[in-house]
């Protein structure tokens, strides 16, 4: 009876011992997938509306800095000192009226070496890398106007572009404000207000909200009482 007993508890252990093997084997073989379920969520959620857009009808302007780190060489004088930067500057149309061949201006400030502007082309230089240390006009390369959301269904595709920029610049410790002075919409007939700053100590980004300039309604009001005029006498 004795012999019995242990064959059947080292049955036991072995069932046990199969079971365990079993789960092993079993779950050894599944594949959890959470990138993908991660990256969908982060694609259906759209980023939030930069902060002044809701109040703004006219056109929006952003300038954005996202990185910066020291280059190579390294070197001891702080004004020979290079800083690798990437930002990104944005226009949004928030008015009534389509904006025909956007340009937008860059008060670059610390003799900045401008090295890629996706979506966009210098005006007042050749090509890139360029010295943009006194400021810089882009315009549009790809999409040049920007619609209103009137006429596209709130279609951000058609209304907004971004433009991802990479440069240089000098002449900044850590401690330094590696922001542009000014942003502001070049096109004609815009009232261009100085841009506000914020983020840590309001060094992070600008935006700026470009209304239509009251001295374009008087001009269009007066030429159309002209042609009223003239179609009258004829």
């Amino acid at each position: 009876m004795k012999i019995l007993k242990k064959e059947g508890k080292t049955s036991s252990y072995q069932t046990l011992l199969l079971l365990l093997l079993s789960c092993v084997f079993v779950f050894s073989g599944l594949e959890i997938c959470y990138g993908q379920f991660d990256d969908y969520d982060a694609a259906a959620v759209p980023p939030p509306p930069p902060k002044g857009l809701d109040t703004c009808n006219g056109i929006f302007l952003t300038y954005s800095l996202n990185s910066r780190e020291k280059e190579w060489p390294h070197v001891n004088n702080v004004a020979k000192q290079a800083w690798a930067f990437k930002a990104e500057a944005s226009l949004t149309n928030v008015g009534d009226e389509e904006l025909k061949g956007w340009q937008m201006y860059i008060g670059f400030q610390h003799k900045e070496v401008l090295v890629s502007a996706d979506g966009a082309v210098p005006v007042d230089l050749e090509d890139f890398p360029a010295e943009v240390g006194n400021g810089t006009t882009i315009a549009g390369s790809s999409m040049m106007d920007l619609k209103t959301a009137i006429s596209t269904a709130n279609d951000w595709n058609q209304i907004a572009v971004r433009i991802q920029m990479s440069g240089t610049q000098f002449g900044l410790g850590k401690s330094g404000k590696p922001m542009p002075k000014t942003i502001k919409l070049v096109n004609d007939g815009f009232k261009c207000p100085n841009p506000m700053r914020q983020g840590i100590l309001y060094l992070l980004s600008l935006h700026a909200c470009m209304h239509v300039s009251f001295h374009v309604y008087i001009y269009n009001f007066h030429l159309y009482y002209l042609c009223l005029l003239l179609c009258l006498y004829i």
